[in-house]
């Protein structure tokens, strides 16, 4: 693999020779031209355009064919003829030390360039090596439909307002997560209505002051609270993935694949926590008041049995700033992943979903109702399965209700056993299903489902 080193030059006012007068050789130029070169084509035949630029003034153009020592004080220069034109060209650049761009030629370049798009003063740059320009356009134009005018317009607010944010915010490492706190908020919101000074406001808001501040310009950090789904890592929000790529602190729960862990930075402090809720707290609390852009990572949604209000609760309290980012909910992740709906129209109209951990032992729900609801879906039920079964039947529920116990879900290893009341907890055992686990029971589990009742299921 070739490895480019990726950079972005200052050419204004510096020569640039051009050799070739093509519609490629015409592209470079152009790009030359905007970002301030002085340009030099060589080319007996030239483009309409490049005429045109010429008889204005705006390039130098000598219309013949290349002669050694026509790079002769070029900053760079490109090469977009033929192989053989190119080669000698090349020759007298690495003589001379010139980088050298040879056009769908990557023997004779010291350099590529980019596929490239620009708005305002952002700019993204995509490279393949040299491998598949194409490709690299591609990729460049669902970059564009991503970073538009708002986008632009945001860079020119921020810019303007770094000088007063580096006098009001002295602590480098505080003005970090400051600059991150604002980026992920909804400023682009207001930018994107053409709501500037309302941009502004917000942006003073983020700034503060804050209670955790030694000085009134808002040096606490932020806790993001994101929901990492099911356990595919492909299966967190788009919001939820930009927090973790920016955080500074990844606290996270023992369900989070390791795969979606790598998105974080790699100097990302990454902190794995238990059970032990006034720990965590405590973690948040402190990591936050260090100024950190901290992201509490849990499995599926932090507010469906994640304990993810009472985390806010001691955040509250304590005056850092946090905010919540939903995740995909096992409760209908999960079963969607084996092709079970939790509602479906003329079957199922509600649904309930309960803990594992409620289900053994004494317990202080409803068992009459459950045993009503059309859909009852049980997270973590995997060990509580028989005392489920047990508690339903006494309610009236029939042997005969269709039972899917799903393992893994959403990952590559997931299993599926699909029985019914009378038998599901010996056919589950029989399968030697691993937690962690959820039960689906109701008539839904026989809609989309062509596998014979009992029938053990892999995830293709």
């Amino acid at each position: 693999m070739t490895a480019f080193y990726p950079v972005f030059l200052d050419l204004r006012g510096r020569r640039a020779v051009v050799i070739g007068g093509g519609a490629a050789a015409e592209q470079k130029v152009r790009g030359l031209v905007a970002a301030g070169a002085h340009v030099t084509l060589v080319s007996p035949d030239v483009t309409p355009a490049l005429t045109d630029l010429g008889r204005r003034g705006a390039i130098e153009l000598r219309r013949r064919g290349y002669h050694d020592g026509d790079l002769a004080g070029a900053w760079l220069a490109i090469a977009a003829v033929n192989r053989t034109v190119n080669a000698a060209v090349w020759a007298e650049a690495e003589r001379l030390g010139v980088p050298l761009n040879a056009v769908d030629d990557l023997e004779h370049s010291s350099f590529i360039a980019p596929a490239i798009h620009r708005e305002g003063d952002i700019t993204v740059a995509v490279s393949t090596g040299g491998k598949s320009p194409a490709l690299a356009v591609r990729l460049r134009q669902r970059i564009a439909r991503l970073v538009g005018r708002a986008e632009a317009r945001l860079c020119a607010l921020l810019g303007e307002l770094r000088p007063e944010l580096a006098a009001r915010v002295p602590d480098a490492r505080a003005r970090t997560a400051l600059w991150y706190a604002i980026v992920d908020s909804d400023v682009i919101d207001f930018v994107r209505r053409g709501d500037i000074e309302g941009a502004r406001g917000r942006i003073e808001e983020l700034i503060g002051p804050h209670p955790l501040s030694p000085s009134p310009f808002g040096r606490g950090g932020t806790v993001s609270l994101v929901g990492a789904g099911p356990g595919d890592p492909g299966l967190i929000t788009a919001k939820g993935l930009e927090l973790l790529r920016s955080a500074d602190v990844v606290v996270y729960d023992r369900l989070v694949s390791h795969a979606l862990l790598a998105q974080a930075p790699a100097e990302a402090e990454r902190i794995l926590r238990g059970t032990d809720q006034q720990d965590v707290n405590a973690l948040l609390i402190e990591r936050a008041r260090e100024g950190l852009s901290v992201v509490r990572l849990k499995g599926g949604d932090p507010f469906v049995f994640g304990r993810g209000a009472e985390e806010c609760a001691a955040l509250r309290a304590a005056g850092v700033r946090y905010q919540v980012v939903p995740g995909v909910t096992s409760a209908t992740g999960v079963p969607a992943a084996a092709g079970i709906p939790v509602t479906h129209r003329g079957v199922a109209s509600a649904f309930a979903v309960v803990a594992g951990h409620e289900c053994e032992g004494p317990s202080d729900l409803d068992w009459e109702a459950l045993a009503r609801v059309p859909t009852l879906v049980v997270l973590m039920g995997l060990s509580a399965l028989p005392d489920i079964v047990a508690r339903l039947r006494a309610q009236g529920a029939a042997p005969d209700t269709p039972v899917a116990v799903i393992a893994s879900g959403t990952l590559p290893e997931q299993r599926t056993v699909v029985g019914s009341l009378g038998d599901i907890a010996d056919l589950v055992a029989g399968a030697g299903l691993e937690p962690p686990a959820t039960v689906v029971i109701g008539e839904v589990v026989r809609v989309g489902l062509t596998h014979p009742v009992g029938e053990l299921v892999s995830r293709p």
